[in-house]
């Protein structure tokens, strides 16, 4: 069973980006490896706290977690527990800076990587579109294919934050969440009628199994 991020710190839900913080930095503390080399578990214990920060600390990663569950990290291309950080060492320099006690690289680290939610409609999704897409750098436009998929991710290579200590920059990483229309009108459920008696087999495969995309938007329809 995948971990719940806020049993693992300790927090409710609706608890503050501070509150997360001082929840990490306090196990952190008491489950550092360098501390605890008498445990066996404490790093596992430690690196488990550290995943659910990496993501809970993350305004967009914490957004898609509380909307999709561990599944959405997954498929904004976010496995937790390496989003954002390289390492253990790097996670702890961003969070205590030079002051927790143990010693911290200083090397060349990567940008963070940065993650937007896109939505489509179902027609939009099928028909493909020209998205508005903000970044650090400004607004990007960028085209879908026709026939993208719910759960599609790519990544602008690159557009993420910047790297420090002259590290490469992050990525700026894109998911897509397709949205079935609800309380359709007479006439549009007539549209829709027609394209469910024109579709064939070839138009309905989806790479998500009998569970996808378009096998959702036809029994909605029904």
């Amino acid at each position: 069973m995948a971990r719940d991020y806020y049993e693992v710190l300790g927090v409710e839900r609706g608890a503050s980006e501070t509150e997360v913080k001082r929840a990490f930095r306090k196990l952190a503390r008491e489950l550092h490896p360098d501390v605890n080399a008498h445990d066996p578990e404490a790093e596992e214990k430690f690196k488990a706290a550290a995943e659910a920060y990496e993501v809970l600390s993350d305004p967009e990663q914490r957004q898609v977690y509380d909307r999709y569950g561990p599944d959405g990290l997954r498929s904004g291309g976010f496995p937790p527990g390496g989003a954002g950080f390289s390492s253990v060492e790097d996670l702890l320099g961003a969070v205590f800076g030079g002051a927790f006690g143990f010693e911290v690289r200083r090397g060349p680290m990567r940008g963070q990587d940065l993650l937007h939610s896109v939505e489509l409609s179902a027609v939009q999704a099928m028909l493909g579109a020209t998205v508005k897409i903000p970044s650090h750098e400004g607004e990007r436009e960028v085209e879908l294919p026709p026939g993208i998929q719910h759960g599609a991710q790519f990544a602008l290579r690159g557009h993420g934050l910047p790297g420090a200590n002259g590290g490469p920059p992050g990525d700026l990483r894109v998911v897509i969440h397709v949205i079935v229309p609800t309380d359709l009108s007479e006439e549009q459920r007539e549209l829709a009628e027609k394209l469910e008696e024109s579709l064939e087999p070839h138009n309905v495969r989806s790479s998500q199994g009998d569970d996808g995309f378009f096998s959702r938007v036809r029994r909605a329809f029904h």
